[in-house]
């Protein structure tokens, strides 16, 4: 890893591809603590993004990120390229991932870049079921019959929350961001996964799989000629928030304050990344960093300065940050003083300010910086990794 006091820069990272029975899925970026996701070109070339956040922490992500996730970057990126029958599946939700697991959960959102005419993604059930109903047809084959529907379009997004049932089928493409975790408890006996997995799964899934009806689905196709505004927000919510950019013109990015990582998708055409520089002699100058279709690139927190300027006159860009996270102890209120008014504390007020004001939160010999692991949302002891096959 080369010097901390390098300024960090935009990175791209190699994509990893894997062919299963129903199609390809392509890793574009992504934190798993397995096969962590390497950058592609740069002076941090071939470090994956496990060992960059180790080093660099909150520049990479911002304070308030890193706060929350320590060192594990919180959002993954994924290509779905599928050509058959996905195995039905479920994912569970923060609460229940970091308990078991000590992972996070498995929001997604699914952005439908392309799609045949018997492409089709099952989302939720059609009536209420029993969990005996589920684990039945689960073992039969027959679960898609309980499920909606839906015949996606390009375009279209999809919110896909932790409980929700779900496959796709068909022929159809997709870029996925969801959080940084792999936990995909698979429930039907199609394909690889035999009726002994199934059961597995099942026995895992039953308490948080959602057995109610799903109503509308929360699926909708995005008119690009109808847009008033650069940005379209597609989702705001703690895990992570998206929005759809349509560039025409060069958009800048300038904060005077540090914010948050920013991941850009490229769905359709090509944008160039331009950050102005300083060589050693003072003379101005723009790093330029290009991203085609079907790439990823992590704008890190440190990046404040930032141009995007479209270099095909139909580009359109996926916009990732970290959701705000609000998780606040409802039993304590913030806003209550140290100290009830007129009691005698002689001597308190001072011991609480020496006790707080050393400065000394760190952990001996690592910097001030906190151990990662123990208490920490995909610590080493955390990182399960569940396969479709």
């Amino acid at each position: 890893m080369e010097e901390k006091r390098r300024k960090l820069y935009p990175m791209r990272f190699i994509p990893v591809a894997t062919g299963y029975p129903w199609g390809k899925e392509t890793i574009a970026i992504a934190d798993l603590g397995v096969e962590d996701s390497v950058v592609a070109e740069g002076w941090l070339a071939d470090n994956p993004i496990g060992d960059i956040m180790e080093t660099y922490l909150e520049r990479v992500v911002g304070e308030g990120v890193f706060g929350y996730y320590g060192r594990l970057f919180p959002v993954a990126v994924k290509f779905l390229e599928i050509n058959g029958e996905m195995p039905v599946h479920v994912h569970p939700d923060d609460e229940v991932a970091e308990q078991r697991y000590d992972a996070l959960g498995g929001k997604e959102l699914w952005y439908i870049t392309e799609a045949e005419d018997d492409a089709r993604i099952y989302l939720g059930f059609c009536h209420d079921v029993t969990a005996k109903e589920l684990y039945d047809r689960c073992l039969n084959g027959t679960v898609r019959e309980l499920m909606n529907v839906i015949r996606p379009k390009k375009g279209d997004v999809l919110c896909i929350e932790p409980g929700l049932v779900h496959s796709a089928g068909g022929h159809m493409k997709a870029a996925v961001v969801k959080e940084a975790s792999e936990l995909p408890f698979s429930l039907s006996s199609d394909m690889d996964h035999d009726l002994e997995s199934v059961a597995e799964h099942l026995a895992e899934a039953m308490d948080f799989i959602v057995y109610h009806a799903y109503g509308k689905p929360d699926g909708r196709t995005v008119s690009d000629d109808s847009r008033q505004e650069v940005a379209d927000k597609l989702m705001e919510s703690q895990e992570f928030d998206v929005a759809k950019l349509v560039l025409k013109d060069p958009i800048h990015s300038c904060s005077e304050e540090e914010t948050g990582f920013i991941l850009y998708i490229v769905i359709e055409g090509e944008a160039s990344f331009q950050i102005p520089a300083t060589d050693k002699d003072g003379k101005k100058s723009m790093e330029e960093y290009r991203l085609r279709k079907g790439e990823v690139m992590l704008v890190p927190a440190e990046v404040q300065d930032f141009f995007v300027v479209p270099t095909d006159r139909n580009t359109i860009l996926l916009e990732v940050t970290a959701g705000k996270r609000n998780d606040i102890d409802e039993y304590i209120d913030p806003d209550t003083e140290p100290f009830l008014e007129g009691e005698d504390y002689e001597g308190l007020e001072d011991e609480e300010e020496g006790e707080t004001g050393s400065g000394d939160t760190g952990t001996a010999g690592n910097g001030g910086q906190p151990e990662k692991g123990a208490g920490e949302i995909g610590g080493p002891a955390g990182r399960h990794n569940m396969k479709w096959n």
